[in-house]
């Protein structure tokens, strides 16, 4: 038994047996109830919850891996086009994959390239209608399109407040919060 069963245990006086698969918790009870993170499952045995938990990740991974495989589909024309309509720049080849690189990393922008290419993967949407964002702090934050133009207008050279806004959930909503005021 390792310490960290040892110390649950001691606190849950009813759990019988403890183990963590992915990151989640995964308890026994006295009366056999299985509890993944403390809430109650149907599950009957420890090894049922742990496939589950594998398969849950298993499932979420192949999801990301296809939404990112997607973003290698769209033509480099089409991403070409994308840039020259919103920058006057010269397009390159690694400008391109920047882009993809970029859109495919679900990271905060405020360049609308990066939105564009991003609403060509219809694989890559959580919530409909809302454009998602995966923060440093692993925390995934989703914004309505009237929000996201209000921020690409306001933030447009302002690098350290977008840096600001990938940090956590709680700074970018901070900044949200004071440009709607």
């Amino acid at each position: 038994m390792y310490y960290y069963q040892l110390k649950s245990l001691l606190k849950k006086p009813n759990v019988v047996e403890s183990v963590r698969s992915y990151l989640q918790l995964i308890e026994k009870t006295a009366d056999n109830k299985v509890l993944i993170n403390g809430i109650e499952t149907e599950f009957e045995t420890i090894e049922e919850a742990r496939k589950y938990i594998r398969d849950d990740y298993n499932t979420h991974q192949l999801a990301d891996k296809i939404a990112k495989d997607t973003y290698q589909d769209i033509s480099e024309n089409t991403v070409a086009s994308i840039i020259k309509e919103h920058h006057d720049i010269k397009v390159t080849d690694t400008l391109i994959e920047s882009y993809i690189e970029l859109a495919s990393s679900n990271i905060f922008s405020v360049d609308p390239v990066v939105q564009k290419i991003r609403s060509l993967n219809k694989l890559d949407e959580i919530v409909e209608g809302k454009i998602h964002y995966k923060l440093d702090d692993s925390s995934i934050v989703a914004i309505n399109e009237d929000t996201q133009e209000q921020l690409n207008i306001i933030l447009v050279n302002q690098p350290e407040i977008v840096e600001l806004m990938r940090e956590s959930k709680d700074n970018f909503f901070y900044v949200v919060n004071k440009i709607k005021e």
